[in-house]
C-alpha cells in the first residue's frame, strides 16, 4: 500500500473542488442565491450533514482505484510515484499532448479557461502523463459551474464521496464510473464521470452543475474517446 500525496500531476483541482463541494460551497450560493436568483438551491444541510456522516468510499471499480486524497492506494495501480519517481511536473506545449489529446467541442454555456493553470499538458521530464481542460460552465439559475475534464495515465482518483454516490453506468456505449452530486440540480456539490482504459483513464469532474448536464458532455467525451482522439 502506498500514500499518495497530490501533486500538480494528479490534478491540483481537487483541493479547489472539495472546497466548494463542502458546506464552504454554501458560502458561494449564498452570493447566488443573495440575488434572488430561482432555482439555484444547495441540498439541505441535513443532506450535507448525512453525507459528512458516512464513511468514505475506498476501493476498485472497473480497474479504477476511488478514494479521498490520503487514502491507501494499493502497489497495483499507477500514481505519480511510479509514473514519475521524484521528478517535478511542469506545463508544456499542447503539441505534446500526443495519445493524452482528445478532440471534443463544447457548446454554450460552456467556456474553455486557456489560462488556468488546470487547462494544459503536465509532464515530468520526457513523460507525458496528463492533459486537462478547465471549463467555466455557468447555469441559467445564476449559479457558477466549473468543469474540467481529465486525460490521464494515472489508474486511481481522488473523490471523497460516501459509496452509495458511486455508480457503474454506461455512456456513449463505454462504461464508465458515476460519481453522483449530492442533488440533481448540482449546486455546492462536486461531481463526476470516470471512462476506464487500458492505459489512458479519462474523467470529468464537475462543480455547480446540473447532473443531465454533466452526464450530457460525458456522452460527448465517449464519442471522442471511441473516434481515437
Amino acid at each position: 500500500m502506498r500514500f499518495v500525496a497530490s501533486r500538480l500531476l494528479t490534478i491540483g483541482l481537487i483541493a479547489g473542488i472539495a472546497v466548494i463541494g463542502s458546506i464552504a460551497g454554501r458560502a458561494l450560493w449564498e452570493s447566488v442565491t443573495a440575488q434572488d436568483v430561482p432555482n439555484a438551491e444547495p441540498p439541505p444541510l441535513q443532506v450535507v450533514n448525512e453525507e459528512a456522516a458516512k464513511p468514505r468510499f475506498e476501493g476498485e471499480v472497473l480497474g479504477i482505484f476511488i478514494g479521498p486524497h490520503g487514502s491507501r492506494v494499493p502497489d497495483k495501480f499507477v500514481t505519480y510515484e511510479e509514473l514519475c519517481g521524484t521528478q517535478l511536473s511542469e506545463q508544456v506545449s499542447w503539441d505534446k499532448a500526443g495519445e493524452l489529446g482528445l478532440a471534443v467541442s463544447l457548446s454554450d454555456p460552456y467556456r474553455l479557461v486557456p489560462d488556468s493553470l488546470n487547462t494544459g499538458v503536465i509532464a515530468c521530464s520526457d513523460t507525458v502523463g496528463a492533459v486537462r481542460w478547465e471549463y467555466s460552465a455557468p447555469q441559467p439559475n445564476g449559479y457558477p459551474g466549473q468543469l474540467i475534464i481529465i486525460r490521464s495515465r494515472l489508474n486511481y482518483d481522488e473523490f471523497d464521496v460516501s459509496p452509495d454516490r458511486v455508480k457503474v453506468i454506461e455512456i456513449g456505449g463505454l462504461p464508465a464510473i458515476h460519481i453522483e452530486p449530492l442533488s440533481p440540480n448540482g449546486v455546492s456539490s462536486s461531481a463526476g464521470v470516470i471512462f476506464p482504459g487500458d492505459s489512458i483513464k479519462t474523467s470529468i469532474r464537475s462543480v455547480g452543475v446540473p447532473d443531465a448536464e454533466l452526464l450530457r458532455v460525458a456522452e460527448i467525451v465517449a464519442a471522442g474517446i471511441k473516434n481515437g482522439n
